[in-house]
């Protein structure tokens, strides 16, 4: 449910003639990650389409002007992210209040003075937070800047995590307002933030203007319109429109179990008798694009390189999560106690098939062989920037529970199915979507039982509208067109009432 507080589109409409006047936006993010940049930029292009004459800029204040240890998180966050135990202990020791309390003092003791005078060289109108380690003394430099200028420079935050995030987020004591995606968000701010209720406006996350236009062209993708928008898409993108498609994403971050993920698709679909094209964004990742292209596609072939990684008979044991609760014992959190590490080391040495053969007395994971096999194709894609056409275009998506990725596909209801997620950080975005009803969560070091869900999805077709519906429902395909102009609108009115004052004097 997108709610949108009246106080910050505040008491008079911006006119027509008051919005042509260019609005000069600075954006204080990181490239820790890829989707802080991507909110900054979606919202920047509705605050040029919004506001005529508008410009912006992205600017790092701790790259220029920061301290130890954050002059090289953008490398530390590339090592982190790929290693989730270390990931887990960092961030656990860091989101609580006496850390963020220590840090933020030291930083402005250290800091505060080169940060006020590094966003002054930039004149801008309004500050725009979109990352959690710049909210704090940011804040507090603009206050300073607007004592010193005698004109007030208004600073916003705008949260790009969907569903659970740092304690970082919530430490701008001195900003206008704080945009938030989700309810849960919203809880976690005024309980373990403290910040005022008035201050807190929930619209949802900001992604890409392109999706904003997929979702209107689309509609219901299950409608017959939807379904023929679709078979539109395919075409101009050269997918085979008869069959089901299957987007993957994630192979940013190495080969190993997307790899595997692939793999089993294939093996699982073929065997279903279900005709599909597995599409695989690599990215940069150009070792898994080769990788893609030079394999033998068949089904023999893809079970003998799953046998390296598990036996395809095995799979963990899993649940259906009733309930949770976001700040407290979330669906993530249950479901890693009960696929336990004993499990899963247990399954990891049990003897694996040397070859695939027929006889179920020399191999324990006996291969099924099936004379009407689905005829299945895979494509791997490199760096794109049409992603919003292929999630449009796609029936199911399999990826990580990054919050960008997540409001995407929900923004053209696109079923999903998560395989892993960054612990703390995207923990809730498992919650989010399992809660929401329109995917599920499935750890991607069992490819098999990711690919045996999708495939039943796949053949259930109520089900896939119940969850395209639903991801529909939690979707916000405007969010960043109207997050832009309450800013916009906000800083307009300061830049106005301070241009009468000083007509006023003179």
């Amino acid at each position: 449910m997108t709610t949108i507080d009246t106080s910050v589109h505040a008491s008079h409409y911006v006119s027509s003639e008051e919005q042509n006047k260019g609005i000069k936006v600075l954006f204080l993010s990181a490239d820790t990650g890829g989707g802080h940049r991507a909110s900054a930029e979606s919202l920047g292009k509705q605050f040029e389409l919004l506001f005529p004459g508008s410009t912006y800029d992205l600017l790092d204040v701790y790259q220029e002007d920061g301290c130890a240890p954050y002059t090289t998180m953008k490398g530390k966050y590339k090592h982190l992210s790929a290693n989730a135990a270390q990931w887990k202990i960092v961030y656990e020791f860091t989101n609580n209040k006496p850390f963020e309390v220590a840090e933020n003092l030291r930083i402005r003791l250290v800091c505060e003075k080169r940060f006020r005078e590094r966003i002054k060289s930039y004149s801008p109108d309004v500050v725009v937070s979109v990352h959690p380690l710049m909210n704090n003394v940011p804040a507090s430099a603009c206050k300073k800047i607007s004592q010193e200028t005698g004109n007030h420079l208004p600073m916003f935050t705008v949260i790009t995590d969907l569903a659970s995030c740092h304690i970082n987020w919530f430490s701008g004591r001195e900003i206008e307002n704080l945009f938030v995606p989700s309810d849960a968000i919203r809880t976690l701010a005024k309980k373990k933030g403290g910040v005022p209720e008035e201050k807190i406006v929930q619209i949802g996350l900001p992604i890409r203007h392109d999706f904003a236009v997929q979702a209107e062209k689309l509609g219901d993708r299950m409608s017959d319109s939807g379904i023929l928008y679709q078979l539109s898409l395919r075409e101009k993108l050269k997918i085979s429109g008869e069959k089901r498609t299957i987007l993957v994403m994630g192979g940013g971050e190495g080969v190993g179990s997307l790899s595997s993920i692939v793999d089993a698709l294939f093996v699982d679909l073929s065997k279903r008798g279900l005709d599909a094209t597995l599409l695989v964004v690599c990215g940069r990742n150009e070792k898994l694009k080769h990788d893609i292209e030079d394999r033998e596609w068949d089904v023999t072939s893809s079970q003998l390189r799953l046998s390296t990684k598990l036996p395809s008979c095995w799979s963990p044991p899993m649940v259906s999560p009733s309930s949770s609760g976001c700040l407290d014992e979330s669906i993530a959190n249950r479901i890693k106690r009960i696929v336990s590490k004993n499990t899963l080391n247990d399954a990891l040495s049990s003897p694996l098939p040397i070859e695939i053969s027929s006889d179920e007395d020399e191999d324990e994971c006996p291969v099924e062989v099936d004379t009407n096999l689905g005829q299945v194709n895979v494509v791997g894609l490199g760096f794109i920037t049409n992603i919003a056409e292929y999630m449009a275009a796609s029936d199911v998506l399999v990826t990580k529970a990054g919050p960008g990725t997540i409001a995407e596909a929900a923004a053209v209801g696109l079923p999903v199915m998560l395989t892993s997620f960054l612990p703390g950080q995207e923990e809730g975005n498992a919650d989010f979507v399992i809660e929401k009803e329109f995917g599920t969560l499935i750890p991607d070091y069992d490819p098999v039982a990711i690919a045996e869900e999708v495939g039943n999805w796949l053949e259930d077709s109520e089900l896939l509208t119940r969850m395209s519906s639903a991801a529909t429902r939690a979707g916000a395909p405007y969010a960043a067109r109207e997050i832009a102009r309450a800013i916009g609108e906000s800083a307009l009115r300061w830049r106005d009432a301070q241009e009468i004052e000083v007509v006023s004097s003179s």
